[in-house]
């Protein structure tokens, strides 16, 4: 088990487990390129939430596809298992494989009984099993003094060391402040730590790290005037997406374990949530249940598919509608509508 990327020697069935969403985009980005390479050009990607039709992805594994003879699914498990149904259709595709097909199964973390189930062991059998590892408090800033290098940026250790505190080892929010420090300081040879201080607290003023905050608080006017703010400063909507979609799977992980009992200090520390923000998830867990929680979670599919060109807008503007709807949910404004 490793965290190698897919190669010319393309398995069937691929298990792909992280705790990071970062990493495991990355991943999912570098799969879908050599698939392409190899000649796959029908790629979905589908969210096993609770309408999820097993059977339909078995049966539709055995016909022809329309746009190519290729084909792979991206299956992202919910709930981090694939549930009795999914364990079957899984085992299904495992055993009788069809020349073409790939599917890759994604989950946030594996524990003791999924690696026990018969649906790991099959793919196990057939496939490959790919763990990415978190980048813990004490690799944070090498991390990203060689990310920072594969965005052309040059910066030095105590910089790293910085944006690292900065970001509270939330690996897309440090991402996403190289992605910025490299879109505005493009071309410069090396940049300075003071110049990174400046430019961190310019930024700092209405952020995605703030409006989370505003969301998981219950702050719904306030999360909407941040937003508002970061639309008009040329935000994307992919990168609010993944923020918010990050503290979304928090949320669901955490309901999980307070739903077998209690949260303890164990999973605080596996989610990688500071106790300074710890209070801040307390408070929507209390304000959001768990179908809320996964029907913001199907949102956030959608924001995916419209960002990739996989699904077509009805109309212009319609992911900036949809992240504030996502907003307004999260911090609890339109309640059981969303």
């Amino acid at each position: 088990m490793s965290g190698s990327l897919i190669t010319r020697d393309i398995k069937p069935v691929y298990l792909l487990a992280s705790p990071e969403p970062l990493l495991a985009r990355d991943w999912l980005d570098a799969a879908r390129a050599a698939l392409r390479e190899a000649g796959f050009e029908d790629i979905l990607n589908l969210q096993s939430d609770a309408g999820f039709d097993w059977q339909e992805l078995l049966e539709e594994g055995d016909m022809m596809s329309l746009f190519s003879q290729t084909k792979c699914r991206i299956v992202t498990l919910a709930s981090g298992k694939p549930g009795q149904q999914g364990s079957k259709v899984i085992q299904s595709l495992c055993e009788n494989q069809v020349d073409g097909n790939v599917y890759i199964f994604v989950t946030p973390a594996l524990d003791r009984q999924s690696r026990n189930s018969s649906w790991y062991k099959a793919i196990q059998a057939c496939g490959e099993i790919v763990e990415l590892k978190p980048v813990y408090d004490n690799q944070l800033a090498d991390w990203l003094l060689h990310r920072a290098r594969d965005k052309g940026l040059s910066i030095d250790s105590q910089s790293a060391q910085f944006l690292a505190e900065r970001t509270e080892g939330n690996l897309l929010a440090a991402d996403q402040e190289l992605e910025k420090l490299s879109l505005r300081f493009a071309g410069r040879d090396a940049i300075d730590f003071e110049t990174i201080e400046a430019s961190v607290a310019q930024s700092a003023r209405y952020s995605h790290f703030l409006l989370v905050e505003a969301c998981l608080a219950g702050n719904t006017g306030r999360a909407l005037r941040i937003l508002k703010s970061l639309e008009a400063e040329g935000y994307a909507t992919t990168q609010l997406r993944w923020a918010i979609q990050s503290a979304l799977e928090q949320l669901d992980r955490l309901k999980q374990a307070q739903s077998g009992g209690s949260v303890g200090d164990r999973i605080w520390q596996e989610l990688r949530i500071w106790r300074n923000k710890q209070r801040l998830y307390q408070l929507a867990l209390t304000r959001l249940g768990a179908s809320q929680i996964e029907r913001l979670l199907q949102s956030c599919a959608t924001l995916d598919r419209l960002g990739k060109g996989q699904q077509d807008s009805e109309f212009q503007g319609q992911d900036w509608l949809e992240i504030k709807s996502l907003v307004a949910g999260l911090s609890g404004g339109f309640g059981d509508r969303i």
